[in-house]
């Protein structure tokens, strides 16, 4: 008898070992360097998952979270969340984080960010005058430049303030034009990116084409303002209330460059419903100065009294701009994206909910709204590095769900209608 009740707790104990271990299993995903595959996998200890990981991708010794930290003991593989990305490498492996390498991506995209390798370029070749300048900037000082050349703006006139990329530009205006739409390109492409990464985009084909539907109205609206290019240019009139006590009196006397014919009608029918004219204007006074729009631009410590710039003054001017950020208040990726993706599972999962405000059934989310928030100066702000915050963010995006009803909806899908003009615009 005593046999037999020993053989029973013994064997309840290993029942219980069983469900416990099966209880705190978890799951996770690895990668490699290369980001050339991802697995999921289920682990309840860092030895298991480093024991997987080597048969996905042999040679493997080290193991580190998406973000580059090398994780080393199970205790604190048991802090982290389910779901975390791991990438592993051999011992010889020079580890690139999730964000150098998703930087690296954009940056073969988009010439905007290949900044970091014009600013070595300089550096190399001037680096007294370099290092001036950063400790002038950082000093809060203003740095003394020759302003002779600032209301220039033909090549023939300044010709060495278009060195590099500028070189196919004829004017500082449409220069820093494409400076500001690449900055714009470079959140889209973020954007369409995160957004079909995501497993509801791989895995609901109904998902697949709401959120494509999405990011073709975010083009459209693009073209319609043209891709914001006006928030870099002295000779936009629209000028940004922030700037309002700022500037003086000039005239712009220069001529819009012809667009093709349905980009036109595009831009016709957004100024026409004045859907983006709030947005579309100005951050600098008409010489090209910017002030930062930081966390200490108020009435208090007046921030843009310390920090400006005026990238049409000199080719160093132009470099330094390239560290000037348009945050975003509401953050993109960890706010504004993900509230997308949840209002689009919402539509897709719940399809029999009604709308808030007029009770009808919901067919698409706010894209206006979350256009205004990724793309916009409704939510970016220009601020010089230093004033660029860091921390995590907890206000919230203000998209929502729509009906038919709904004027936003009306609004976007009148702008869509355009697509019937395409064969009448030889396009």
């Amino acid at each position: 008898m005593f046999a037999f009740i020993t053989e029973a707790i013994g064997l309840t104990t290993r029942s219980s070992a069983q469900q416990f271990t099966e209880k705190i299993m978890k799951g996770y995903k690895i990668t490699d360097n290369e980001r050339s595959k991802k697995y999921g996998i289920g682990s309840n200890s860092l030895q298991m998952l480093k024991n997987k990981a080597k048969i996905k991708f042999p040679n493997t010794c080290w193991v580190l979270t998406a973000d580059g930290c090398e994780v080393t003991d199970e205790d604190y593989f048991s802090t982290l969340e389910p779901q975390t990305l791991f990438v592993v490498a051999g011992p010889e492996t020079i580890i690139t984080t999730d964000g150098e390498f998703q930087f690296e991506q954009l940056k073969q995209r988009s010439p905007l960010l290949r900044v970091a390798d014009i600013v070595h370029d300089f550096m190399e070749q001037h680096p007294q005058k370099f290092l001036k300048m950063v400790s002038d900037y950082e000093k809060l000082k203003k740095p003394k430049l020759d302003h002779s050349k600032t209301n220039l703006s033909l090549k023939s006139e300044h010709s060495e303030w278009f060195l590099g990329l500028e070189e196919r530009c004829h004017t500082k205006e449409e220069a820093l034009s494409r400076r500001a739409q690449d900055r714009v390109r470079g959140y889209y492409y973020k954007t369409k990116d995160e957004l079909t990464r995501n497993i509801i985009y791989r895995q609901n084909l109904k998902a697949r084409r709401l959120i494509d539907a999405i990011l073709e109205k975010f083009r459209y609206l693009l073209i319609g303002c043209d891709y914001f290019s006006m928030i870099f240019d002295r000779d936009c009139n629209r000028k940004h209330e922030f700037l309002q006590k700022q500037l003086d009196d000039e005239t712009d006397a220069r001529s819009v460059v012809p667009s093709k014919k349905l980009k036109q009608i595009i831009k016709n029918y957004t100024l026409k419903n004045q859907i983006l004219d709030k947005w579309t204007v100005s951050l600098c006074s008409n010489l090209g100065d910017f002030y930062c729009q930081g966390p200490f631009s108020d009435s208090t410590n007046n921030c843009s009294l310390n920090h400006t710039i005026n990238p049409y003054a000199s080719r160093e001017n132009l470099i330094l701009f390239q560290v000037w950020n348009l945050d975003h208040q509401i953050e993109l990726s960890r706010t504004i994206l993900p509230a997308l993706l949840e209002n689009v599972r919402t539509l897709i999962t719940m399809p029999k909910r009604l709308c808030d405000l007029h009770n009808g059934q919901l067919v698409d989310v706010s894209v206006l709204e979350y256009f205004l928030e990724i793309f916009s100066l409704k939510n970016l702000k220009l601020v010089h590095i230093v004033c660029h915050e860091k921390v995590q963010r907890t206000n919230k995006s203000n998209g929502r769900l729509l009906c038919e009803q709904c004027h936003e909806y009306q609004i976007v899908q009148a702008l869509m209608d355009v697509q019937v003009d395409k064969e009448a615009a030889n396009f």
